[in-house]
């Protein structure tokens, strides 16, 4: 793989190693060694500087903290607001501030409290953070095999090692070895970074937080850049050639982003969008990395658009709409895809190479040209709707075709035996091609149901629906804006069956429902945009997407066989206000009270209004408020947790009152999210309130652990949550690290509120996971 320029971060290649001093053309020490043309390449630049005797010691091996100095300097990270608690590190400390930069911007963490900044790096340590800064893909550690000693590679940092040993950003020695414990010297710090050290050629680096975008609209006057990152949704780039890379980021959210004659060099990695999300038009880019971390972004291809290839790492919808260019062609799910990922396609496309666990692949209508099915892929799932192809399949797993699409032609080999196809491909060969068995095919007017968007839940609905010769229209149901509610970036609309009759409540399942944008004259069932409700209930509240406040909506119940047993169409006439942020915005010190509670298994926060607040500030009509640990965007949680973050995200605002509650449901998988690794995270809420006009009217901020009864209340919850010593696996090393973190994090007193039997759990668990 070819090295990528350093994108997310702004680079500005300015790089000075070593203390400060003067500069020496040539150093004796270097001359005749092994990177000796590396280390003058950067004193001719004027990125490395010497010590003050002239020499540049470049067998010396390099600290930590002269290892994140170096990085600081060379991706230009210069803020200082996270502090860097750290037991090994005096805020006196020249490097303190070093660290500090280091950890707001993500990309290296401590031990238990500590940071070690006069350790030496070692090879497995630079790994992570070369894998951190690049965003390198997690590919399979089969390439670690070729290392004599890979089982000296920790655990902790194996898949950050194959990534980069993949990506070509690290080698091993002449004999085979890894040497993952060995101390970086000051010129390997140089050979591995040099390659990296690719200048922008006066091109800016720049990154879009605001609406309005990027690139005039006169096609003729092309703008360029370096390195885009776009955090914020309802974004346009146009016209544009951006000679690095593009970031569409995790402020994004559930947002659209779209992109008119943009031509990228680089790569194009997808952190964020939602199911009407990211719009390609007329554009031309080399590779899309998809990796949005919750939910599914749908990407379409439209005009002349090229995308010569794209790596799906999260579940996602590939969409060709009307267009003259050859949209996606080629497609990978490689390895690191979570097994049972949902992968949609509808267009043309070329190659589908597979190597992901146990994925889903639908391809809802046009061709593929070649799907590549590798060993470790067992348990696809490919669904062909009526009238697709596959005009060639190569299986080495075993592999499930349903629909009513073709395999016109499949080679069945050795790891392929026992596929199923829906009907006889027309060609067939291979070593197990007589081991396949074929199911019938679907009924006509079936297809894959339980598809998501953007405001609907999938609530484990979906499957195959059959369509019925006719499906009866079902009065009762009413689509109503509730007039106690005002909302900004979407519309909430309250779903109400409590009109419709007494038996089809009875016989129904769920709801689902999808938009049009003229009045169907029958409902389909088998929509692909349908959005399934949760389980039957006589009210819904969910938003609606901008875009289709004014369109109509088919509701359609569905029994519990997931059959279509009665229909509505409603015509929208929905209104939405939007927040305006007036920044600065000021800062409520009093007012509101912040409680927590630990009850029925879950963490209750209670946040309280004053009422004489209420009564000064009669101005603050609305409110919204979240905490810093359910935005998916402050994923590290070392970032500043601001009113911008909500105030950018919020779907809908509620009345004042003097009382507001919020149950924080965290489950067991929290653990493995990045805010929970970061030893001194707290959970914080913020308030933010409006007036009339929406506009900000001021914000209150404030910690959810205020006392020593709820911090050990919440440290027993998380260790609770755990299981047993007895059955402890390898998958729960970080959940146990992190509340043991917590559980010494305590003073004595908050220690002392603990019972028994959760100190000796902890304990045990703690003692268990170090000997795994």
């Amino acid at each position: 793989m070819k090295f990528r320029s350093m994108m997310t971060l702004g680079l500005s290649l300015g790089l000075v190693l070593g203390s400060s001093g003067n500069i020496f053309a040539a150093t004796a020490d270097y001359q005749g060694h092994w990177a000796q043309k590396q280390i003058s390449h950067w004193m001719e630049n004027g990125w490395l500087k010497g010590f003050a005797d002239g020499t540049v010691k470049p067998d010396q091996e390099i600290s930590r903290a002269e290892f994140v100095t170096l990085i600081n300097r060379i991706c230009g990270i210069t803020d200082v607001s996270k502090a860097a608690l750290f037991s090994d590190l005096p805020e006196t400390s020249w490097a303190y501030s070093e660290f500090s930069k280091a950890i707001g911007a993500g990309y290296i963490e401590g031990f238990g409290g500590t940071i070690r900044p006069n350790a030496s790096i070692t090879r497995q340590e630079a790994a992570i953070i070369i894998f951190r800064l690049m965003k390198y893909e997690a590919g399979t550690q089969e390439v670690l095999s070729r290392f004599s000693d890979r089982d000296q590679i920790a655990g902790w940092s194996t898949t950050e090692v194959a990534a980069v040993v993949a990506a070509g950003a690290m080698n091993g020695y002449p004999d085979r070895r890894f040497a993952p414990a060995r101390a970086l010297t000051r010129a390997e710090a140089i050979a591995l970074l040099d390659p990296f050290t690719v200048t922008t050629g006066g091109l800016p680096n720049v990154t879009v937080n605001t609406s309005a975008g990027l690139g005039g609209s006169d096609p003729a006057a092309i703008s360029r850049y370096y390195n885009v990152t776009v955090s914020t949704y309802g974004v346009t780039l146009q016209n544009l050639v951006i000679h690095g890379d593009l970031l569409l980021g995790e402020g994004i959210g559930e947002g659209d982003v779209t992109l008119s004659n943009v031509d990228v060099k680089g790569k194009v990695i997808v952190q964020g969008g939602g199911a009407n999300s990211v719009h390609l038009k007329d554009s031309a880019l080399e590779q899309i990395v998809v990796q949005k971390k919750k939910g599914t972004v749908r990407l379409v291809a439209e005009g002349s658009t090229v995308v010569k290839s794209v790596s799906v790492q999260t579940g996602v919808k590939l969409e060709e709409s009307g267009g003259t260019g050859a949209g996606f062609t080629d497609i990978e799910l490689p390895a690191s895809l979570a097994a049972g990922s949902a992968v949609t396609l509808n267009g043309t496309f070329g190659e589908i190479s597979i190597e992901a666990k146990a994925p889903v692949l639908q391809l809802l209508k046009g061709s593929v040209s070649t799907l590549n099915v590798a060993a470790n892929a067992a348990g696809l799932k490919v669904e062909l709707g009526e009238g697709t192809s596959v005009s060639r399949a190569v299986l080495n797993a075993a592999t499930t075709v349903t629909g009513l699409g073709r395999v016109l032609a499949a080679t069945v080999n050795e790891g392929a035996k026992g596929s199923s196809f829906a009907s006889k491909p027309a060609a067939l060969d291979g070593s197990q091609k007589d081991s396949i068995t074929i199911s019938a095919a679907l009924p006509a007017g079936a297809a894959t149901g339980g598809g998501t968007g953007g405001g609907g839940s999938n609530g484990g609905s979906g499957g195959n629906t059959t369509t019925p010769a006719a499906i009866p229209l079902v009065s009762g149901i009413t689509v109503t804006q509730r007039a106690e509610t005002l909302y900004t970036n979407s519309a909430t609309v309250l779903l109400n069956l409590e009109g419709v009759p007494a038996a089809v409540q009875a016989a129904a399942d769920h709801p689902g429902y999808y938009f049009t944008a003229a009045a169907e004259s029958a409902p389909n069932p088998a929509n692909v945009y349908t959005n399934h409700l949760p389980d039957m209930s006589l009210r819904f509240s969910f938003p609606v997407s901008p875009e289709q406040l004014k369109d109509y909506m088919t509701i359609i119940l569905y029994d519990h066989d997931n059959k279509a047993i009665g229909y509505t169409v409603v015509k929208l006439d929905l209104n939405a206000k939007y927040a305006v942020l007036n920044e600065p915005a000021a800062r409520f010190t009093s007012g509101v009270a912040i409680t927590r509670e630990v009850r029925d298994g879950l963490i209750r926060d209670r946040i309280s209004v004053d009422a004489d607040f209420a009564a000064q500030h009669p101005e603050a009509k609305y409110y919204t408020y979240t905490a810093n640990s359910e935005l998916p965007f402050v994923t590290d949680a070392a970032r500043e947790f601001n009113i911008n973050h909500i105030s950018s995200q919020i779907q809908y605002l509620d009345k004042v009152t003097n009382v507001v509650y919020g149950i924080s449901y965290e489950s067991y998988n929290d653990y493995e999210a990045p805010l929970y690794t970061v030893p001194d995270f707290q959970e914080q809420y913020m308030i933010v309130f409006y007036d009339d006009d929406m506009k900000v009217a001021g914000y209150y901020q404030g910690a959810s652990v205020l006392n020593d009864q709820q911090a050990a209340d919440t440290v027993a919850y998380k260790i609770n949550q755990l299981p047993a010593a007895a059955n402890l696996t390898i998958a729960d090393k970080k959940a146990v690290n992190w509340a043991y973190g917590r559980y010494t994090g305590l003073t004595d007193t908050q220690k002392a509120l603990l019972e028994a039997e959760t100190v000796n759990k902890i304990t045990a668990l703690k003692a268990a996971v170090d000997h795994l």
